[in-house]
This record gives structure tokens, C-alpha cells and sequence, in this order.
């Protein structure tokens, strides 16, 4: 079995072409590497650039070719941050198909998983906690694990070309510049901190998974693990020249040598902030992660056909939901909130469907009680055949369902959700945030609320609604149900109509 696995990252698209065999072992066929700079000035424009997009399609078109003449049985190709977040990546993803590069976009989350499972494979991981980090190009994924179980994820919406991109730093860079960046940093590690338990393992080790983190190495330690003080005397050396100068006496790659002080204190700072440990490089990486995920499923490509998971919510629906033109409203509108915050959110297509199947699904245990409707629809899901999905995505569905109304989803408070995979529990509390929130918008069931749009700024999230008549009462609901929306967006939510 041949499979291939392509990573569209933010910075770079990294390929890897294995040869499987029936007991899992692997060998590695081809690996090609392109760095193409997606997230380049994308938070500026909003935009993958002319020139990028270009390189990047190319660069997948070469790829294509490749796999081709390996005959290969299994695709696997998905796309990252840049994907996540630029208004043309819808584009990009359609020419790329028509270069037969089918990709799909994945959460920050899923990408979280993928490492995780890369490394697992990678290496036993050691009794003591460690931590995994992968700093790409427009997110970092941080894991921590202990005795081999995850006990924490989250995914951070800044990557090294992100970072850069925001901080703008001169070159050579400045004193100005470094505390500039330093002050940004602590911003987000302190707003990251939020979304953690109170109590975290504290890592003895890190291990690294990304090109930024393999240049550190090489930089701070010719290739080994490192030190925090010796990744901040490589710093030093960083921002004491410019980007030249970082490629003819530190020996920094050119492609990256832009905006590699940017990314060693970014690494510093979260050295700092894990506290202190050490960090090794590993070669693995979210391409390895895919060929074991294709490798667990038998080959397979996943997930399974969306028309097989859609017909098997619609049959569970059309038994039990009692207002299915409410349902798929409230759908529709969970949808427009979805790709209106998903540069917020970092979600993907997976976590697309997953919020469109819940919504749908919402309010079938009305079929058994008004009262506790929520609980009731979460038993149902559990307990009803949805072929096509795995069963830890029934789990999700069934705890978004659980937690669209009530008490918001807490780890210590509620069993089932704790019982979730840390980075799903991540998924739900996003999912059921805006679930509630468009279930709030028909809280009459008169579809008064036709279509709305999202607007952010450091403070406030403002929510323009496109209302037939008066609106007031689903105003009201949103301001009251959309309270986990905006504590998860750390932003103050506004309201007006239109």
C-alpha cells in the first residue's frame, strides 16, 4: 500500500510518499519540500498573496506529478493556518483539486492530534511530562503529556510568518522592536492561559516538531536539544544583525532568515513560559501523522464521504426533530458565524460539518421532553447508528448538542466532557459557542433573523443582523446565550440590526 501525505502549511508544503506494509511498517519513498510563504503579509491584506499562490499551486502541481508515478493507493493532503484564515484560500483549494490535490482543511486542533500522533510513533515518550510544540508558519500546537496520556492542547493563531508579519521589526531589528514583541507575546500567553485547566503538568522536556524549531537547533546547539539559555545567547546573535548577515555568518537559510529572531524569542518565550525545560528537535511532523492516520483506518482516506454522514443525520433528524425548518435555520445561521470567526476559531471543514450536523440535531430530544431537551438530544446521539462516523465524533456531536443551552461545557464539572480528548473538548466548547448563539438568533422559530455578518477588533466582536420586522427578542436571547462566545473570543459582543 502506497500512501501519500501532503502538508499545506502556512510556510512551507512538505510532501512524504510511504510504502506500507500489512504489519505497519513503512518506507519512505520520496519527500519534497517547498517553501512558498502562504501566511506571507496575510494578516495585513487578508489575502494568500499573487506570488505565493503561484508557488504554491506549482509546487502541488509537482507534487502531483510525483505521486502519480508512484501509483500511490491513498491521498491525504491538509491544509493549516493560511487555509484556515485568507478570504482567496477557498480558491486555492479549488485550482489545487483541478491539479488532482483534493485538500482538506483542518482545525488547529486536528493538527494538535496529528503531531501528537506522529510522535507517539516517533519515539516512547518518556514517564516524566514533556511537552510537544510545533511553531509553524500561522500557528503554534502545544501538547502536554504525562505517563503517555495527553492531559492539555491548544492551538495559538500565531505562527513565525504571523508574528513577523504583526511585529514589522526593522532591519537590522531594535531595541524598540524587541520590546515591542516581547510585550505582544506575554498579550497572547496570557489570553492562551484562559483556555487551559488550572492545573498543568510541568514539562521536564519539550519536544520540537518544526522547521523554525530544527533552524533553532542548529543555530543554538549545532542540532541538539537546547537550552534556554543557550536558544536566548542564538537570539542575541539574531537580532544583533540583519537578515543578510543572518544567512553569511549564522548561516541561517535565506528563506528564513527574514524572520527567524522573531521566532527564537517567540521559542524563548515559550521555553519561559512551559517552564524552562529543555527542548529536543524531532524530524516528524503532521504529514507523519496523516500517513498513521490513513494507517489506522486500513489506507483509508478520512473522513468517510460527507453524503453518507449527511444521510445518516437526516434519517435520525426526520424520525425526531419536531421543527425541522427552525433546525435547519438555526444551521444556516451557525454556518455564516462559522466562516465569520474561523480566522478566531481556527477551525477546519471537519469541525464545519460537525457544527452543521449538531445544529440539525439539536433539538431532537424534544421527542422526548421539553424539560432537559438538551440532555435528552445528547442521549439520543449516543445511543442512535450513525454510520459514517467514528465514534469519538459522536462523542463531539453528542456534547455539542449537550451544551447549545444550560451550563457551559467544564472540565471538572461534567464527566462525559471531561472524558473527551482534550483537543475535542477544545472543538465543543468553540461548536457549542456559536450553536447557542444561532439558536438564540430564531429563539420564535420565525426565521426573523435572515442572514448575519462579523466584525472584530482587539475589544469587541459586532454582530450585524439582517432581520425581517422586529428582532428585539432575539437580540435579547443572543446577548444572554452568547456570553460563551465572547468570553472564548475574550471580546466584548455588540449588537445591531439592519
Amino acid at each position: 500500500m502506497r500512501i501519500a501525505a501532503i502538508d499545506v502549511g502556512s510556510n512551507s508544503i512538505h510532501m512524504v510518499v510511504v510504502e506500507a506494509d500489512p504489519m505497519g511498517g513503512q518506507r519512505v519513498l520520496a519527500r519534497e519540500k517547498a517553501m512558498v510563504r502562504l501566511a506571507r503579509g496575510e494578516a495585513k491584506s487578508g489575502e494568500i498573496g499573487s506570488e505565493a499562490f503561484r508557488a504554491g499551486l506549482e509546487a502541488l502541481g509537482q507534487m502531483a506529478r510525483l505521486i502519480q508515478d508512484f501509483g500511490c493507493d491513498t491521498l491525504m493532503a491538509c491544509g493549516t493556518a493560511a487555509l484556515r484564515d485568507a478570504n482567496n484560500a477557498q480558491a486555492f483549494v479549488l485550482e489545487a483539486e483541478s491539479l488532482g490535490i483534493p485538500i482538506q482543511v483542518i482545525s488547529g486542533e486536528e493538527e494538535a492530534r496529528l503531531i501528537h500522533q506522529a510522535v507517539s510513533h516517533a519515539i516512547p515518550f518518556p514517564p516524566e511530562p514533556v511537552a510537544l510544540v510545533d511553531i509553524g508558519g500561522g500557528s503554534t500546537e502545544l501538547t502536554w503529556v504525562q505517563g503517555g496520556r495527553v492531559a492539555a492542547s491548544i492551538s495559538l493563531p500565531w505562527g513565525l510568518q504571523r508574528l513577523a508579519d504583526a511585529a514589522q521589526t526593522a532591519d537590522p531589528p531594535t531595541a524598540q522592536d524587541l520590546k515591542r514583541l516581547r510585550k505582544m507575546i506575554r498579550r497572547i500567553l496570557k489570553k492562551a492561559r484562559k483556555d487551559l485547566p488550572s492545573e498543568l503538568p510541568e514539562p521536564a522536556l519539550i519536544l520540537g516538531t518544526s522547521g523554525t524549531l530544527e533552524d533553532l537547533a542548529r543555530g543554538a546547539a549545532a542540532g541538539q536539544a537546547f537550552t534556554v539559555g543557550q536558544l536566548r545567547d542564538f537570539a542575541l546573535k539574531l537580532w544583533r544583525v540583519d537578515s543578510l548577515h543572518r544567512t553569511d555568518r549564522l548561516g541561517v537559510d535565506p528563506k528564513r532568515s527574514e524572520v527567524l529572531h522573531v521566532g527564537a524569542i517567540w521559542a524563548l518565550s515559550l521555553m519561559e513560559w512551559l517552564g524552562c525545560p529543555p527542548l529536543r528537535h524531532l524530524p516528524v511532523g503532521l504529514r507523519e501523522g496523516m500517513i498513521w492516520e490513513a494507517l489506522k483506518h486500513g489506507g483509508a482516506a478520512i473522513p468517510p464521504l460527507a453524503e453518507r454522514r449527511r444521510g445518516s443525520v437526516e434519517q435520525l433528524a426526520a424520525r425526531l426533530d419536531p421543527d425541522p425548518g427552525h433546525s435547519r435555520h438555526v444551521a444556516r445561521l451557525a454556518d455564516e458565524l462559522f466562516t465569520s470567526l474561523q480566522p478566531h476559531f481556527e477551525l477546519g471543514d471537519t469541525e464545519r460539518q460537525w457544527l452543521a450536523f449538531a445544529a440539525r440535531l439539536h433539538d431532537i430530544g424534544f421527542s422526548i421532553s421539553e424539560k432537559g431537551h438538551h440532555k435528552h438530544g445528547e442521549y439520543l446521539i449516543r445511543n442512535a447508528a450513525l454510520p459514517g462516523f467514528w465514534p469519538e465524533e459522536v462523542d463531539v456531536l453528542a456534547q455539542v448538542v449537550r451544551f447549545h443551552r444550560g451550563k457551559v461545557p467544564h472540565h471538572a464539572k461534567h464527566e462525559t466532557f471531561r472524558a473527551l480528548a482534550p483537543w475535542h473538548r477544545q472543538v465543543v466548547r468553540k461548536l457549542a459557542a456559536i450553536l447557542r448563539a444561532a439558536d438564540a438568533l430564531d429563539r420564535r422559530r420565525r426565521q426573523a433573523v435572515r442572514h448575519l455578518a462579523v466584525e472584530a477588533d482587539e475589544q469587541r466582536l459586532y454582530l450585524i443582523l439582517d432581520a425581517a420586522g422586529d428582532a428585539g427578542p432575539e437580540m435579547e436571547a443572543f446577548l444572554d446565550k452568547g456570553t460563551l462566545l465572547g468570553t472564548l473570543l475574550d471580546r466584548r459582543i455588540e449588537v445591531t440590526v439592519v
